[in-house]
């Protein structure tokens, strides 16, 4: 059980799905990312919440344009 703590309070960050959900150039993207996040973790509501706040971030950083330069 000491192995899963760490990977626990990763998944609970919301900066960690923020990074992840960063990929998304578009809208729909977005949406798919978050819908897959939500169903593997439904199960734990502090991750569930940290993947909606990073989803909201994310929709504002759209909002004005702010993509990853690759």
């Amino acid at each position: 059980m000491t192995e899963q703590q760490p990977l626990d309070r990763e998944l609970t960050d919301k900066l960690y799905w923020l990074r992840k959900f960063r990929m998304a150039k578009n809208e729909k993207t977005l949406e798919l990312m978050v819908s897959k996040a939500v169903d593997d973790h439904h199960q734990h509501a502090a991750v569930v919440a940290a993947i909606y706040l990073a989803e909201c971030q994310r929709e504002r950083e759209m909002a004005q344009g702010r993509f990853l330069q690759q």
